[in-house]
């Protein structure tokens, strides 16, 4: 337990933004929750639906138990921005057929959820079910540098070297987010090759970088790298991420990372 004045051992942040298509505006919100499994589990009960609460069962390891509570909160901070009154525990998502995140809320149709979870923290994007959206949040490792070389074309280190200020190890974790994010957005995961969600083109962005996709040009993904972490979200390219002014920039989620790095 914390005492008076002590900094909340959960880390969230949630913002709504407004994406811009063909003359309408699509409401989005997203969240980045970091938290240790007790802090998660001890105010669980406040929050987690019951068939929820269901999928925690004994056989579940205390990491997976921790991105799975650390998601779930995520996600429904999210989608209450997006479904205002709605209490949390109302709010349910459950693994799909293929275990992806699936949102029902009372009274609302056609909101879905993308999720991504590394070392205690998890990433969420809410979003119209016209409009998918994919997302990545990892931790570098060190044992990890080989293989996401492997994963990744010469073609795509050549870029990321002429376009990204960042060392290697860096560069390639930013490529792996942008490859994964764009493949749940695709609804297929990891289950095709990565050569083909090949990026094609890099731009810089203020920590991180703007993409776009060889096999797949109807997409675009942003992605930041702030310390051990990096995260990327994918969208289709004809939805255009609203100004500052008129919602949240996509630059907040850098922000949002720098400080987690920080904890």
């Amino acid at each position: 337990m914390t005492g008076p004045g002590a900094a909340s051992p959960v880390f969230a942040r949630e913002a709504a933004f407004s994406l811009q298509a063909g003359g309408r505006t699509l409401a989005c919100a997203m969240s980045l929750v970091a938290a240790p499994l007790e802090a998660l589990e001890a105010s669980a009960p406040d929050w987690l639906a019951p068939e929820e609460a269901a999928l925690l069962t004994g056989r579940l390891a205390p990491a997976r138990r921790q991105s799975l509570l650390a998601g779930r909160r995520a996600a429904k901070n999210a989608l209450g921005l997006l479904a205002p009154g709605l209490a949390a525990r109302d709010i349910r998502i459950l693994p799909g057929l293929f275990e992806q995140p699936v949102a029902t809320l009372p009274g609302r149709a056609n909101l879905q959820v993308t999720l991504a979870h590394a070392g205690g923290a998890a990433l969420a994007v809410a979003h119209p079910e016209s409009s998918p959206m994919g997302v990545d949040l990892e931790q570098a490792a060190p044992e990890q540098l080989s293989a996401l070389r492997e994963q990744t074309t010469p073609r795509e280190r050549e870029r990321a070297h002429a376009a990204l200020p960042f060392d290697e190890p860096q560069r390639l974790l930013l490529l792996w987010c942008l490859k994964e994010a764009l493949s749940k957005a695709l609804r297929c995961g990891l289950t095709v090759p990565f050569g083909l969600l090949e990026v094609a083109s890099l731009a810089p962005l203020p920590g991180g970088v703007r993409a776009r996709f060889e096999n797949f040009a109807q997409y675009e993904g942003i992605a930041f790298a702030t310390g051990p972490f990096a995260l990327a979200v994918v969208r289709p390219h004809m939805a255009q991420w609203e100004s500052a002014e008129g919602g949240a920039s996509p630059l907040r989620l850098h922000d949002w990372l720098a400080a987690l790095s920080q904890r």
